[in-house]
Formats: C-alpha cells, structure tokens, sequence
C-alpha cells in the first residue's frame, strides 16, 4: 500500500511539472491547428470559389471542434500558376478570395472567438510577374541581385548554357534564360517562380516589412514554406547523377 501511495505521490508531481513545462511553451508547440485551403473551403458568393468571407461565416465551426488557430493557405495577389505559391504582390488580397476589407473582418471574427491565425508565407521566390522581378531583369539599381542570376557555362550569350546541371522541382532544368538581361535566373520551382537571393540585404529588409506588414494587421504567426531552399550552396557546383539523372 506505501509503494502505491508514493507511486501516486510521484505520479502527481509529474503530472503538475509537465502542466508547468507546457505552460513555459510557446503557444504553437501546443497548439491543435486546421489547415483551411481557400480555395475549397466554403464559398460565400456562389462563383464555384471558396474565399475569405466563406470562412468567416462558418469560423464558429473551428471553436467547436477544439481547434486553437487556423493555418490558411496563400491568399496572396497571384497570377495563380501555382495555386497561390507565386505571388505577384506580398501585400495585396488576390481578389478571387476577396478584398482586404474581407481579411480584417476573418481577422476580427477569429479574434471574438479566441482562434489565432496563421499565414502561409512563402519566402523562397516570388512570381515572376511581381514588381520586383521586373526590376531586377531590368538591373534597377538596389534591385540588381534581388534575384539569384548567373552567367552561362560557356559565356556564350548567342547559344547559353545553363550555369550547372541543377534540375527543378518539377523536373526540368532549374535555371531559365533571361535574354534582355543575357544571364540565367534559378527557379527551384516553376520557371513562373524566380528564386530570391537572401544573400541580398535588400531581400531580408523587404521581407522583413511584408511579416511586420501582417503582423500589424492582426496575423499571429507564418507556416514558411520552402524554407529549406532559401540558400544554395554559393559556388554552384554540378550535381553528380542519381539514377542516371543529374539535379540539384
């Protein structure tokens, strides 16, 4: 009876010690989240399109279920060549979700029923319709290096080739011929998705602002996506082939 009573005097002080630790965490380590694509989710003005007033009218659904913040899929200005993963404008609503009028009242909605809100950043490249891109194909200056360019292998503009033999995610080669500025630009994605070059101050500072931007805005946090490609190794090696097929 004594081992029984100590073990359950032990019991209890670890239970209490683990409520302490999980108290001392920050609130996302614990949290419950529910991934929300836009997209497909509920759609408010019958167009066939889920968008940001859909979710707004069924948030008191995430309350229900126990859910502590939602992680909602890029509602970013896009051009949509990868289903909001390339983002023509970091600080605009793409208007097939809505308006901005639209995300600040999710953001009040979510707020009323204690729900935090998390958005899928994606800071790795941009589309290549975004201002930025622009810029730096046109070597405006603060722009130049924004994205990550390189010359061709046999520095030979009238017939590039590419700067090493790294290959997509999707499968083709991961470096696209830019002929007004005569150099290569990496996109480990589609050709419509220009890697960033965060060896670029001005890439950190801007991004910095685009988080401060949401943040202010009511956001409680980013998924980053990709993040695992921000850097590349800088001497841009050759990668040796796996299965007969080379790739970064």
């Amino acid at each position: 009876m004594r081992r029984l009573w100590l073990f359950c005097v032990a019991l209890v002080m670890l239970s209490l010690t683990f409520a302490d630790a999980q108290d001392d965490l920050p609130w996302w380590r614990t949290a419950i989240f529910y991934q929300v694509y836009p997209r497909s989710f509920k759609d408010s003005d019958g167009d066939g399109v889920g968008d940001l007033k859909g979710i707004t009218q069924v948030a008191d659904y995430f309350k229900e279920i126990g859910v502590d913040a939602i992680w909602l899929s890029p509602i970013f200005k896009s051009p949509m060549a990868d289903f909001g993963y390339d983002i023509s404008n970091y600080n605009e609503i793409d208007p097939t979700f809505g308006t901005m009028e639209d995300f600040d009242g999710l953001v009040a909605k979510l707020r009323e029923i204690d729900v935090k809100l998390v958005l899928d950043f994606v800071p790795n490249h941009s589309s290549n319709e975004h201002p930025w891109f622009n810029m730096s194909v046109n070597k405006v200056p603060g722009y130049e290096d924004f994205y990550v360019w390189k010359d061709p292998k046999n520095n030979d503009t009238s017939n590039p080739t590419p700067p090493n033999n790294w290959i997509s995610l999707f499968g083709d080669s991961a470096w696209q011929w830019c002929p007004s500025r005569k150099q290569f630009y990496l996109h480990k994605y589609l050709i419509k998705q220009p890697d960033l070059n965060y060896r670029d101050d001005a890439v950190k500072g801007n991004m910095t602002e685009v988080m401060k931007f949401w943040l202010n805005k009511g956001v409680d946090g980013f998924r980053m996506d990709a993040v695992q490609q921000l850097y590349e190794n800088i001497t841009f090696p050759d990668e040796p082939p796996v299965n007969g097929t080379a790739g970064d």
